[in-house]
Formats: C-alpha cells, sequence, structure tokens
C-alpha cells in the first residue's frame, strides 16, 4: 500500500477537529436560542451557553487558521535553520597569503573537486549567468561556484561516496540544498556548455585530424578511434527490463559507445543501453550507420576493434583465427599492429574520462523509469563536456587517477580532391566505395596500402621523433625551473 505522508495524516487530523468545533459551534447556538424562546429561562443559563458559543467559535477560528497554515506550508514540523560558524567552500577557496598554507594545496583541491581552482573560476564564469541560478521568489541562492563544487564533488567521488548525508556532513548545508545544487549545476552545464564543447568536427576540421592520423599513424583519411566501455550501477534497476542490464563484466551496467579525436575529446557517443548491449549493434542503429552521408565525405572513416563490421566508414581490426592471438595473413598482423597505437589511445579517453569522474566507475542513482534514466544520461553528459573543456582550457590530467579496468576494451567527398603530386596508390584511398564493392573494400584497400608503405613510414617518423626529443627536454627543465622558484620565493 502507497504510504501517506505525515504532513497529510496532520492536516487530515486538523480537517476533523475543524469539522468537530463546527458543530460544538452550531450545537451551542441551537442551545443558546432554545434557551432564550422558553418561559422558564434564567438569565444566568442564558449567559452560560452564550460564553460557551464565543469559546466555541474562537477555537473554530483558531482550528481553521492552523489547517488554512497547514495547506499552504511544504513543511509543517522543521525546527530553525541551523546554520555553521565554518563556511567549507570558502576554506577549500583559500589560496593562503605568503607563509601561510591554504587549506587545501593544489593537488589536494584537485583531488577533491578533480580540477585545478582556475579551471573551475573559468567554468564558473561560463555557466553563473544561467536563468537556474536566479530566484523569482524566496532566499537567495547560494553562490554558483559553491554549487557547482557540490556536483564536482559528486561526480569526483565512486560509488555512494557522496550521498546526501555525506556531503551536507562535509558542505554543512541541508540536505534539500544538497540537491538542489548538483540539480541547478548540472542544468547551466548543460544549457550553457552543450553546443560548443560537444560537437561533431566539420569538414575542415576532420581535415586536420585526418592529416595528424596520416601523419602520426600512416593512416590516411581516419577521423577518429571509436571504442565502447561500461558505467556499472550501484543498485539494481527497478524496471520491467532490469535483466538486460546484466552484463559479462559486471552484474548491472550501462553500455556506451564512444568515438574520440586525436586531443583525446569525445566527439560523439551513444549511452543508456543495457549493459548486456552489444557494440556493433549500438553502431548499427546509431546515426553514424544510418545517416553515414551527414557524418563522413566519401573517403572518410573511423577505426575500432574485432567488436564491429567492416563498412564504408568503419575499419576495424582483423580477427584472429580460433585459439591465436593474431591473424594468420601476415598482412592482416601488420595492419593490426599499426592500428593497435591509436585504437590504445581511446582506451585511454576511457581511462581519463573515468578517472577525472570516478562517478561513472559506479553509478549511484537507481534506475527506475525513464525519469531516473535521464537523469543519469545528464550527468554523464555532464561528465563529457567538462571533460572536453578541461583538455581544450589544458587542465593536466593527473595520470594516477586511471585505472587498468577502466578501459574494458575487447582489443585482440567528391569536392575535395586529392592535391596533385600525391602518389597513384594512395589516390585509391581517396574514393567512395565502388557499387557493389563487398562491404569490407574499405579495410582491404587500406591494409595494401600499409603492407606497400608502412616500411619507409616507420623509418621516417623514427628520425622525426629523435630530432623533437632533445627539444622537448629542455621544455621539461624549464617548467622544473619556474616551479623551483616559486617555492623558493615562497620561503625567502
Amino acid at each position: 500500500m502507497p504510504r501517506t505522508s505525515r504532513r497529510r495524516r496532520f492536516i487530515k487530523m486538523l480537517t476533523r477537529n475543524l469539522q468537530q468545533r463546527k458543530s460544538l459551534v452550531a450545537m451551542s447556538m441551537l442551545s443558546d436560542d432554545s434557551g432564550s424562546s422558553s418561559d422558564g429561562g434564567s438569565s444566568s443559563s442564558s449567559s452560560d451557553s452564550t460564553t460557551g458559543a464565543i469559546i466555541f467559535a474562537a477555537a473554530y477560528n483558531s482550528s481553521k487558521k492552523k489547517l488554512e497554515f497547514a495547506e499552504k506550508s511544504r513543511y509543517l514540523f522543521r525546527a530553525g535553520y541551523r546554520k555553521s560558524n565554518q563556511d567549507v567552500f570558502i576554506n577549500d577557496l583559500n589560496t593562503g597569503s605568503g607563509v601561510e598554507r591554504p587549506w587545501l594545496t593544489e593537488d589536494e583541491f584537485k583531488k577533491k573537486y578533480r580540477m585545478s581552482r582556475e579551471a573551475l573560476d573559468f567554468i564558473t564564469n561560463k555557466i553563473k549567468d544561467d536563468k537556474v541560478f536566479k530566484n523569482k521568489r524566496g532566499p537567495k541562492q547560494m553562490d554558483p561556484k559553491h554549487q557547482l563544487m557540490v556536483l564536482l564533488d559528486y561526480l569526483g567521488t565512486e560509488g555512494c561516496g557522496a550521498n546526501l548525508p555525506k556531503q551536507r556532513a562535509y558542505f554543512k548545508i541541508g540536505h534539500g540544498s544538497v540537491k538542489n545544487c548538483r540539480t541547478r549545476a548540472r542544468k547551466a552545464i548543460l544549457r550553457c556548455l552543450g553546443d560548443k564543447y560537444y560537437n561533431w568536427p566539420d569538414e575542415n576540421e576532420r581535415r586536420k585530424i585526418a592529416k595528424w592520423f596520416k601523419k602520426e599513424f600512416n593512416l590516411p583519411n581516419c577521423v577518429g578511434v571509436m571504442d565502447g566501455t561500461l558505467f556499472p550501477l550501484e543498485f539494481e534497476p527497478e524496471t520491467e527490463d532490469a535483466g538486460d542490464y546484466h552484463g559479462r563484466k559486471f552484474q548491472w551496467s550501462l553500455t556506451c559507445l564512444v568515438v574520440s579525436d586525436q586531443k583525446r575529446r569525445i566527439r560523439w557517443y551513444v549511452s543508456g543501453y543495457p549493459g548486456s548491449a552489444h557494440d556493433n549493434r549500438m553502431l548499427r542503429r546509431s546515426p553514424l550507420k544510418l545517416k553515414k552521408e551527414e557524418w563522413f565525405a566519401l573517403y572518410e572513416y573511423i577505426i575500432g576493434d574485432t567488436a564491429f563490421d567492416p563498412g564504408e566508414n568503419v575499419v576495424p581490426a582483423y580477427k584472429a583465427s580460433p585459439g591465436q592471438s593474431e591473424p594468420d595473413d601476415p598482412d592482416e598482423r601488420l595492419f593490426n599492429r599499426v592500428m593497435s597505437t591509436p585504437r590504445v589511445s581511446s582506451e585511454h579517453v576511457n581511462g581519463m574520462w573515468k578517472g577525472r569522474f570516478p562517478w561513472l566507475r559506479m553509478i549511484p542513482n537507481k534506475i527506475k523509469n525513464k525519469k531516473t534514466l535521464k537523469c543519469v544520461m545528464e550527468y554523464i553528459h555532464c561528465t563529457v563536456l567538462l571533460h572536453n573543456l578541461l583538455i581544450e582550457i589544458g587542465d593536466e590530467h593527473v595520470k594516477s587517477w586511471e585505472r587498468e579496468q577502466d578501459r574494458l576494451s575487447d582489443i585482440a567527398d567528391p569536392d575535395r580532391a586529392p592535391s596533385d603530386g600525391m602518389p597513384e596508390e594512395e589516390r585509391v584511398l581517396y574514393r567512395g566505395v565502388p557499387e557493389g564493392a563487398p562491404k569490407d573494400w574499405r579495410r582491404d584497400t587500406l591494409k595494401e596500402y600499409l603492407r606497400e608503405h608502412h616500411a619507409a613510414f616507420k623509418v621516417q617518423r623514427r628520425d622525426m621523433v629523435d630530432d623533437e626529443s632533445s627539444d622537448e627536454d629542455m621544455e621539461d627543465l624549464y617548467i622544473y625551473e619556474a616551479q623551483f622558484e616559486a617555492y623558493f620565493n615562497r620561503y625567502n
């Protein structure tokens, strides 16, 4: 049976009391009228009945006011507001002065809120003017930066480590305020950052990405790397299809398919599928397959692991023979080795993503219906936007945040014609898939190209890396010198 709230039960009690007192007022008024019209009535009895009617009427009016107040009030039994003398937000944001050390050092702040103070200021300036932070009535809200800090602490904690009671105890704010801060900051991030920090690259940007993959890995026209990952769930979903959330790696989980670029930004993803859903199934139902002409030029493609079927714009690795770790064909083995390095980078994207926001490692939200699933999806999209933004502004990722299990992979256009001077054997890579060609045409064409040219590419690449390494060493020394100078000035 559904539970009735204490507030509703109390209002029902007040309603009964009001009806009883209304009856008493009516009875006293009838008694007064009958006493004054009878011949044997005395002045004293008439006075007593009049006094009783006045008392009953006063009690009735008092009950009526209480009932009206209760029906208009959200809370009936709340005591006075509790306020702490300590402002946790100010303490955490304090950077210290002179020889005084801050309460949280830069490393400690970044560990708690998953970004630097400078990055926090940058994001706050982006979202602080959103309408969600402005009340039409009632008391003034908390500073948008402080509300964002509550959300970041939540996303930066795995499982139930940042539930309502724990965040309330740390930040010394009410349970309702904790929930409101998360919701407002989430909605502000989605509205203010969504278009700029999550989008599919346009033709010019895809051209730059393809140029980078050609230079680094000898993969012409590659515009991204695709991989799947899982988001474990803390609690069993309370839905009719709860059994579908049971996957082979976790008891309950959500499946996610991600396409990343050379900077490890997430350029496209799809999630919300239960843990039993296969990566290839999600790809087949995605716009990357259904509306590929809107996402790729004729010759562009993304690479992935053996879980995906080959296609016009999808080039997966070759599957090994049963019982073996590599394919039998030497050209296929070379092809897989060439693709292994950029594909590993996509695994690092998943590691960086979950490392920055451990909430993804064990989602504590219980999925009960479409509304609760939508809430989980909004939190996931928040982490995508923040992940991309922090890469854009150069907020350094902490390698120790990553875990091996975060990766969870199964690794086993005509108007842009090629430029003059391109070798003839490379021109074929810029053609569309011929009509009637097998679905593996794109992958086989790339395999033949690598067989002919990859040995020479490795020699050129090795010489280039040797020339650049000495310059990188000097840059590292300059960084250390600046850090030492700051440390020296602080204590001298």
